[in-house]
């Protein structure tokens, strides 16, 4: 039923509402459809974080959704930060996203404003707008935390990039707990506040993600030539065998806070492992 200039409200007894959406306790009645929404063969992952990632967050987002996107379709709810982010570089390596709102889907009510050109990339790019607010609502702060189960909902798993303890972020995970969804979570450094929400859902049973395959099956190949200088640095060291992170730092010249962060980096590219007790080895 059209409800305004192409938006589809689709009701909970219609064929074309979403069956994942469907199965959860406190699926909404209708939602409002913007773009391609049809039934996905492939693999439905969300992918959420804070609004002020981190340099770390900003990269592991880039590099695991460049990893991922060709294999699934990337869900996200048009946030600043990480849930943008997402959706850029989805678009950027050729995937499909789709877009969780808690406003009306009309160009006058899309938040933020500034992330209106995204949205109409994402639909013209086969991908979709979601929101069970019918055009012309505006955006409302209870609204968001509503968003985040439909954003659960919708996906087979929720990665969790960058989290701040109480955040959106967190709530989908906990909502895609409840609703029997596989979560993972990014881990970060403990002194960072942005880790802090992740690594508790790694204390509490979320999946660590060390590298884009504990997210999907990844086909693509891993080329190791294309390392920043520091990567490179790092990666060079562990060449020659396994070596334990304090022999990377001597070796290297690099503080130990850096190497500990490339070579996170490292791992989620699948080009290096931990094989214990901080002893790391490259992945031939």
């Amino acid at each position: 039923m059209e409800v305004a200039t192409n938006i589809k409200r689709i009701t909970i007894q219609d064929t074309a509402y979403p069956v994942w959406l469907r199965e959860i306790p406190d699926a909404p009645q209708e939602i409002y459809v913007r773009g391609e929404l049809a039934e996905a063969k492939i693999p439905r992952i969300a992918v959420v974080g804070t609004r002020k990632p981190t340099p770390y967050g900003i990269q592991t987002t880039e590099r695991l959704v460049t990893a991922i996107s060709p294999h699934c379709i990337t869900i996200s709810g048009l946030a600043y930060g990480v849930d943008a982010l997402a959706h850029k570089v989805a678009l950027k390596s050729g995937g499909i996203t789709w877009a969780v709102l808690g406003t009306g889907l009309d160009d006058a009510s899309i938040y933020p404003p500034q992330h209106l050109v995204l949205a109409q990339q994402i639909m013209a790019s086969g991908g979709a707008l979601i929101s069970e607010y019918p055009p012309g609502t505006p955006p409302m702060k209870h609204h968001f935390p509503m968003r985040n189960r439909i954003i659960a909902g919708l996906s087979e798993k929720v990665v969790i990039i960058e989290a701040p303890e109480s955040s959106g972020a967190v709530i989908t995970a906990k909502l895609a707990l409840d609703y029997n969804r596989d979560v993972l979570a990014v881990p970060g450094p403990i002194f960072s506040p942005n880790s802090v929400g992740t690594n508790r859902l790694i204390a509490e049973g979320a999946k660590p993600v060390l590298s884009a395959s504990d997210i999907i099956e990844v086909t693509t190949t891993v080329n190791s030539e294309k390392l920043t200088e520091r990567e490179a640095m790092i990666y060079n060291a562990l060449v020659a065998g396994p070596r334990h992170i304090n022999e990377v730092v001597q070796i290297t010249g690099l503080g130990m806070a850096i190497v500990s962060s490339e070579l996170t980096l490292l791992e989620i590219q699948g080009k290096v492992r931990c094989v214990g007790n901080g002893t790391f080895t490259v992945i031939q």
